[in-house]
């Protein structure tokens, strides 16, 4: 358990979730609700809207969302640091420290109730409680690489038993199953920084991005001739990109998510306030 000096309790408020949800444009998947490891349908929180001549199904429905945890569901929002400055800032500065991808998720559960069973992340996580207190269960992580991320019925004897209030931090190392109960006193609102580290299908997923980087073949050749040429073609393509390529650098493209393999140029695109002030000068 960790008690920051500087507490971050004000860094999303209800306030900021209400806005969120009352605004129009939160879809799944960036919410989702559960209750005791369920996920509820679709159309028990979301609505259609119509956009020029089309319908979209999934949008946040906020009087659907507010019954539904008034009666005991958990409100999800995935990735919040993709619209949340806040958040962003303080995902962005604990990636910067830590030189790895981190993602915000933010649980809003009422007394009493659990959102997620007993299940294992894939990543290290920071739960930061902003609003009430949860009591939460953590177990031992696993003693090799031979597990899954999810639920994890048969968790064995709890570790750590404790709860977090509002201010405080709580880590839980990767692999580790954990569960919360939303105590007495409100809603209990908790913001999930999760530090992923990649495993062995990612890194075989980015290889192949990258072994195909810069491939141009005929989609369909002609005759025998033309399918040897061209598998000559692909092989002597993926000799020459894999003896490029290194351990480190494959490692680095899979946790930074660099979109098309190593040597991928990140540099962010301008704003449009300062795309305007360049196309004025």
């Amino acid at each position: 358990m960790l008690r920051p000096s500087a507490p971050p309790a004000r860094l999303v408020t209800l306030a900021d979730l209400d806005t969120a949800l009352t605004g129009g444009l939160l879809r799944r998947p960036y919410l989702e609700l559960v209750r005791s490891g369920r996920n509820l349908e679709l159309g028990d929180f979301t609505t259609v809207r119509s956009v020029g001549e089309h319908e979209f199904p999934g949008y946040a429905d906020p009087d659907k969302v507010l019954r539904r945890v008034s009666s005991g569901a958990t409100l999800l929002m995935r990735n919040i640091e993709h619209w949340h400055p806040g958040a962003a800032a303080l995902s962005g500065r604990l990636s910067a420290e830590l030189g790895r991808p981190v993602e915000a998720f933010v649980f809003v559960t009422p007394p009493g109730e659990q959102g997620l069973s007993p299940h294992r992340d894939d990543a290290d996580v920071f739960v930061v409680q902003l609003n009430g207190s949860k009591r939460w269960q953590v177990h031992s992580v696993p003693a090799s690489g031979e597990w899954d991320a999810g639920y994890a019925p048969h968790p064995g004897p709890a570790v750590l038993e404790t709860t977090v209030e509002p201010g405080q931090v709580l880590y839980i190392p990767r692999g580790a199953p954990h569960s919360a109960v939303g105590q007495s006193g409100g809603l209990s609102v908790h913001l999930s920084l999760t530090v992923r580290r990649p495993g062995t299908e990612a890194l075989r997923a980015m290889l192949v991005r990258y072994l195909d980087t810069e491939l141009s073949l005929p989609p369909c050749p002609v005759d025998d001739a033309g399918l040897r040429k061209t598998a000559a073609e692909l092989l002597d393509h993926y000799r020459d990109r894999l003896g490029a390529l290194t351990p480190e650098e494959l490692c680095a493209a899979v946790e930074f998510g660099a979109p098309d393999g190593p040597g991928t140029d990140t540099t962010a695109a301008p704003s449009l306030a300062a795309l305007a002030a360049l196309l004025d000068g």
